[in-house]
């Protein structure tokens, strides 16, 4: 048995060097079949191998190749070939047009397949205009571009985390957000916190990503069982590649640009606000306080908090391959100043991905990526005193930021503006300070720091052996390794940090995750007929996160509250820390078959071990299969020519949402402080019947191809049963149980809709061609099951059996009572409803009185507001509808994009009218109170203004119909246009070693079409799953328009 061993592997060496020793070059010229045009940049590989070359603008190719092996062709937009090269030194391919692609072959959990044979629903998002964009996070560009996608940004601020949902809302008080997976390699992705926004997403470098595919359905997620009930994004970076048949491709691209606030508060100006101040008062029958000084000073506190920010970005790559070894290089840096004042990021990025073929049993590759990056900040708070939009919103107009030189505490305060007390923003000419000790924004952006520095390695390593033809064995270890420093600083003199005479705070926090998968897969074919695909593995996981804060108070002198914590030179310490640790083991299996391409069976299975749970409810099985049948491969379809692809699908699986908490299920101790000593307490009430939240998902789709494929559409049906939702339950006071509540499994709710993409090569000539891209999603969203079917209801929203999550809940508008500019509201008939009754709110006699249509200035009759019977639902905050349409255009060597997105069916609770533009304090407005009440029989929707009066008035702190607005948009999202050097010139130049120039100009967030009146229809300061769609005075997002240049050599 050991002879025989040895003698195949001796005659498997020899066989080897033969081969080698028939090394020869071939070389041609690849066109497209529908006009003969070259095609540049098609990858040409040797198949079974790393080698690869790309077309040159002229279409041609060189490759080394080793006796008989065959050479795949393969191009975006076209169907790829496979060609054996046989005895031929020249092969000329014409690859045919294919608006679907459908032979590329795309990255799925734990392998690739040819996107022919998906029987999933899974989108690719083409990655190409990424690269380019000016965007502090990748992901917040994903939304519109893959059906099923929704991406929102709680404001405009550089660092906020995307609230990112696949198919809607899939849970009620658990994680909602997709897995991330980069190389295989899932990653943190919970924003950071501490001293500012700051998202893990950021990190990754936008000109690094090969591909990204969004894995929607339970066929494509039910590899990730535990972890996949919110979507899959699977994310992966570019490997080297020769070029020209070069060893080392390099590529340059770099921008600079402007951004600027997408849209401005409508504020009141100088002369505008002391009218309106003065009425307030005067109608309260007290002093007028508002004046205007000799200078008739006019400032518009935006112009404090927002600006024109520069960006740049510099991305540069190496990459090549040899016969056996291809490496993939890459730097980038970003300096993008955001147009919100004191708001900026920073990173530094570097990639390297290397493969290495050792021999034909044994390849190894690496990946290894550094991101330093720091984002500065600032308070952003929707009620904070110090609030950039907050405070510019209600900061008086006819009182500067600044100080005369002249006066006594210009030294004192450096110039600015400032009470004598440090309190508020100086009154200027007014009788009194701005109500509620509003700060000088201009003091506080300039003095207070909020800076957070992250450090992340994300790398993996592995070793792969191919001892039989398919099959593959295959180990990968990989970390994701993070580090969080925060420091923040509060100057002493005035804003925030006066209260306790200067603030430090600092934060440590390092986050390491690590991953270790082995798989073993098998794909070959059989007879010409049957293709299997067979993948099994494990996979280990553990997370550990701890954190260390310290922070220091009244401090010695403003000199010690600059960049760190000194020792001795505060009087009140404090610290805080926490460490949580998690993980899971998991056993997979997916066997994929298919006959001759036409009829499709999938199956999978993934048994997964969490330690977040309690051991009888640790271990989980998540099953899930599919069928597909290509219809247009039967023999009746022969004589349908214009129909090139015909297929249906259908999909169920049954996965899970891990993202539950860390330990909800154990009854803990913590730490705790009675009186001055120090213990422990109960904190948690244990519950050892907890388990995840499970999700079923069904998904019938269409695959559909006209004219050769020139025209592709999918359409796909999907229900998702979601059950088991943890739950937070009341529990009676007198159990004296932590939170008076237990975590449960009693929630249950549903999700379906439909999906619709459309690709089209609409014009395709020689020197002009029109692409289109179409995605609609529509969703529906219903709760199906709650604990005893109780209500939940919060300050604006409500959870309830029946209703979309996320449902506002609160008073419906009646108007302003023309005969005394009362505001009224419609009552409730005690069953639910909406009645016909009438209440007003007497701002005069401070009371609420049945409105009288017959006399409707008659206040006799006392009635009420109940928050109990007179609240009603007012509409659903996250959208029923949303897609994007991308056109692009070539016309010779320019190209034009323009990309559209839009989304609607949903409602936005508009706080910053309710609270701030139409406050009733000594604050400014917006300029919509300019249509207050103001003499009998006026028509109007704004009610007489009254000093103080602004709680029963505008119902602070309540949801009400008159502030609750329509989602609907329309946003050109972004525009771009190219120019690609002509071959003629290039092909002069090569001396240069410069193989292709691109210059290119765009614009993002050009234009919205929408009817809410706020900065932006897509702002929600809350991004959780039940109490969204609050715009608080956000700020706002933003417009880049900036100028690039790309160099190929």
């Amino acid at each position: 048995m050991k002879k025989r061993i040895l003698f195949l592997l001796l005659a498997g060496w020899g066989l080897l060097g033969m081969a080698q020793a028939q090394d020869r070059t071939v070389s041609g010229r690849v066109t497209a079949s529908d006009d003969g045009s070259p095609l540049p940049g098609v990858t040409v590989a040797v198949r079974g191998t790393t080698r690869g070359t790309t077309t040159d603008a002229n279409g041609t190719y060189r490759i080394g190749v080793e006796g008989d092996q065959t050479l795949r062709f393969s191009a975006v937009g076209f169907a790829a070939q496979e060609v054996a090269v046989g005895g031929r030194t020249v092969l000329d391919v014409a690859l045919t047009s294919e608006a679907g692609n459908l032979s590329e072959v795309v990255v799925t959990g734990y392998g690739t397949q040819e996107r022919r044979n998906l029987t999933g629903a899974q989108s690719s998002v083409d990655v190409g205009p990424l690269s380019t964009l000016v965007t502090p996070n990748f992901a917040t560009q994903l939304g519109g571009r893959a059906a099923g996608v929704q991406v929102s940004v709680p404001n405009g601020l550089l660092g906020q985390a995307p609230r990112i949902r696949i198919r809607g809302t899939n849970s009620i008080s658990s994680g909602a957000g997709p897995l991330i997976v980069i190389d295989n390699v899932p990653v943190a992705t919970n924003p950071y916190g501490g001293a500012g926004a700051a998202d893990p997403l950021s990190d990754i470098n936008p000109a690094d990503i090969e591909s990204i595919e969004v894995l929607k359905d339970g066929a494509s997620t039910a590899i990730f069982g535990s972890r996949a009930a919110n979507g899959v994004i699977l994310i992966t970076t570019k490997r080297g590649k020769a070029n020209r048949g070069q060893r080392v491709s390099v590529n340059y691209n770099a921008y600079v640009g402007v951004n600027s606030p997408i849209n401005r508060l409508d504020l009141l100006n100088a002369e505008e606000f002391v009218t309106i101040a003065n009425e307030k008062f005067r109608n309260a029958g007290q002093p007028e306080q508002a004046r205007l000084d000799d200078r008739r000073t006019n400032t518009n506190w935006q112009d404090v908090i927002l600006r024109n920010g520069f960006v740049q970005n510099h991305a540069l790559s190496l990459s090549g391959a040899s016969e056996s070894t291809n490496y993939f290089f890459s730097a980038g840096f970003l300096k993008n100043q955001g147009p919100i004042v004191a708001n900026d990021q920073t990173r530094y990025s570097f990639r390297g991905n290397f493969d290495h073929t050792v021999n034909k049993l044994v390849t190894v590759g690496a990946s290894l990526a550094y991101t330093r990056g720091t984002f500065n900040n600032l308070n952003t708070g929707g009620n904070a005193l110090s609030g950039n939009v907050t405070g510019a919103s209600r900061l008086l107009p006819n009182v500067s930021p600044f100080l005369d030189p002249t006066d006594p505490n210009f030294a004192r305060f450096e110039g600015y503006n400032i009470t004598p007390d440090g309190a508020a923003l100086g009154q200027g000419a007014n009788l009194r300070p701005v109500d509620n000790n509003f700060t000088n924004l201009a003091f506080v952006l300039a003095k207070n720091r909020y800076v957070t520095n992250n450090n992340r390695i994300l790398g993996n390593a592995y070793v792969q052996l191919n001892p039989l033809q398919g099959l593959a064995i295959k180990s990968q270890i990989a970390t994701d390794l993070l580090t969080q420093d925060d420091f923040q600083s509060l100057d002493p003199r005035h804003g925030d940090g006066r209260g306790s005479n200067g603030y430090v705070f600092q934060r440590f926090r390092p986050v390491t995750l690590w991953n270790w998968q082995n798989t073993v897969s098998y794909n070959r074919r059989f007879n010409d007929v049957h293709d299997v695909n067979f993948v099994a593995g494990t996979e280990y996981q553990k997370r550990t996160s701890r954190f260390i804060d310290a922070e220091g108070q009244g401090f010695s002198d403003l000199f010690f509250i600059q960049n760190n914590l000194i020792s001795g030179s505060y009087t009140t310490q404090l610290s805080d820390g926490g460490f949580i640790q998690d993980a899971f083991d998991s056993y997979f299996a997916r066997l994929n078959y298919n006959y001759a391409g036409k009829y499709y069976f999938s199956a999978t299975v993934r048994n997964d071990g969490l330690s977040s749970l309690p051991i009888a409810n640790r271990r989980g099985t998540f099953p899930g299969g599919s069928v597909a049948w290509r219809i247009s491969k039967e023999r009746f379809m022969e004589g349908v020519s214009f129909i090139s692809d015909l297929r249906l699908r259908a999909s169920y699986a049954v996965v899970g949402n891990t993202n539950i908490g860390f330990f909800p299920y154990l009854g803990t101790f913590g730490a705790a402080q009675y009186g001055t000593q120090t213990g422990i307490a109960f904190d948690n009430t244990g519950n050892p019947d907890l388990r995840w939240e499970q999700s079923k998902k069904t998904n019938i789709g269409l695959d559909l191809g006209l004219f050769d494929n020139r025209i592709t559409l999918n359409a796909d049906y999907f229900v998702n049963d979601v059950d088991g939702l943890v739950q937070f339950v009341p529990t009676p006071a007198s159990l004296g149980v932590p939170g008076n509540g237990i975590n449960r499994n009693i929630g249950a709710l549903r999700n379906n809709g439909f999906e619709l993409t459309l690709d089209a090569n609409a014009i395709r000539r020689e020197k002009f061609s029109w692409d289109v891209n179409l995605n609609f999603t529509y969703i529906q969203n219903k709760i199906t099951a709650l604990n005893n079917s109780q209500d939940v209801i919060t300050t604006y929203h409500i959870t309830r059996v029946g209703q979309p999550i996320g449902s506002f809940y609160g008073f419906m508008w009646a108007g302003v009572n023309p005969a005394n500019g009362n505001p009224m509201w419609f009552k409730g008939d005690g069953q639910g409803n909406v009645s016909n009754n009438i209440v007003q709110y007497d701002i005069a006699r401070n009371n609420y009185f049945a409105y009288n249509p017959a006399a409707p200035a008659e206040t006799t009759t006392p009635s009420s507001l109940s928050a109990t019977t007179d609240r009603f639902l007012l509409g659903n905050s996250n959208p029923t509808f949303l897609g994007g349409v991308t056109n692009r255009f070539r016309l010779g060597g320019f190209d034009l994009e323009i990309f559209t997105r839009y989304s609607g069916g949903n409602k936005i609770m508009n706080l910053t009218r309710q609270e701030s533009l139409l406050n009733l304090g000594f604050q400014n407005n917006g300029r919509e109170i300019l249509d207050r009440w103001t003499t009998a029989g006026q028509v109007t929707d704004v009610p007489r203004v009254w000093i103080g009066r602004e709680a029963p008035i505008n119902n602070t702190s309540s949801a009400v119909s008159r502030f609750i607005e329509s989602g609907d948009f329309i946003r050109i999202q972004n525009i771009v246009l190219g120019y690609n050097l002509p071959t003629s010139i290039t092909n002069k130049i090569t001396s240069t070693g410069i193989r292709s120039v691109r210059i290119y100009a765009q614009v993002q967030n050009a234009f919205t079409f929408t009817k809410y009146k706020g900065l932006d229809p897509e702002i929600s300061t809350t991004t959780g799953n039940a109490d969204f769609g609050l715009d608080q005075n956000a700020n706002p997002i933003i417009r880049t328009s900036s100028l690039g240049l790309s160099i190929g050599f």
